[in-house]
């Protein structure tokens, strides 16, 4: 193996450590500041704004990405970052920049306690044990960055990895009607979740050891096509689903579920916990899989067409 090859599963170990690493486990990312300064992402063609929410007397950070050319009347999407990681590496690392740039939605990118998120359960790391209240703060921040954008209130987006994907699970349990969509990788949700049908795409690779790890299950396809069966019930989603194939993508698709809603599972061959993207020259902790397999591609594809009635 050459030193190339052993970096690489280096930072493959320690992303998965990082993002995922389980409660009580102790961690080498430590407590913030709960109003540290922030400095605006970079990227071309957009405007970054650090904005602050009090929430159960706790002031809380997150970094509003617009187009440079002001939009009015378009989505949001807030993506959550995974644990250990900052909320800067993964504006760039997940790719939704370009869609900012281009006037087609405006971003969100909140900053979690100790680089962490307390998605119950148990999970994870400093939010988790301080019992930070992270889903009325994600309430907070849609309906913050939705006035201050002016964005269509029914086209309200979240997508979320690795720890992030938790707690986009458990926001959606505890505040159904607020986001038209989610889309989620390197997770499954913690508990089962009932209620009001959302569009879902839950992705992941089928060798992520941190999903089969933490749900004890035989391998990370059976536990996301667990969970992709329990959406199916939620949303009133039947038969097989249509299926397309691209590079190491699989994508099952069900469309005229309860409410208008959508589901689909992408499931990556040969991936780990990493982050599937379109560029080869990609930040840490990501895979390259091209334009068309790239988790931003599919997941905006698919949140770009729903909208609550």
């Amino acid at each position: 193996m050459n030193l190339r090859q052993r970096l690489l599963v280096l930072a493959g170990a320690l992303v998965a450590l990082a993002a995922c690493a389980p409660a009580g486990v102790n961690e080498s990312v430590q407590p913030q500041g709960h109003a540290t300064p922030v400095p605006a992402a970079v990227s071309a063609g957009t405007t970054t704004v650090p904005r602050q929410l009090t929430v159960d007397g706790t002031k809380r950070t997150y970094l509003a990405v617009g187009s440079s050319v002001r939009h009015k009347g378009i989505p949001l999407l807030i993506v959550l970052h995974g644990r250990g990681v900052t909320a800067q590496l993964e504006s760039v690392r997940t790719g939704f920049l370009p869609y900012a740039q281009r006037g087609q939605v405006n971003l969100v990118y909140p900053l979690g306690i100790g680089e962490s998120w307390n998605a119950g359960h148990g999970c994870c790391g400093v939010a988790a044990k301080e019992g930070v209240p992270d889903p009325r703060f994600l309430t907070a921040v849609a309906t913050d960055a939705a006035r201050y954008f002016e964005s269509d209130p029914r086209r309200i987006y979240l997508a979320g990895y690795s720890n992030g994907a938790k707690l986009s699970f458990e926001e959606v349990c505890a505040h159904p009607g607020v986001f038209a969509g989610l889309a989620t990788y390197g997770a499954v949700p913690l508990a089962t979740c009932g209620g009001k049908p959302i569009s879902a795409l839950l992705a992941g690779g089928t060798d992520d050891p941190v999903v089969r790890a933490e749900h004890f299950s035989p391998t990370a396809t059976i536990a996301l096509n667990q969970a992709v069966t329990q959406w199916q019930t939620r949303n009133g989603c039947h038969g097989p689903g249509s299926v397309r194939h691209t590079g190491r993508l699989t994508l099952t698709s069900w469309t005229g579920c309860h409410a208008g809603t959508e589901l689909s599972s992408a499931v990556y061959s040969g991936l780990s916990h990493l982050w599937p993207t379109a560029a080869q020259a990609a930040p840490p902790y990501t895979t390259y899989v091209g334009e068309d397999a790239a988790a931003a591609t599919i997941m905006w594809n698919f949140l770009s067409r729903q909208r609550l009635p």
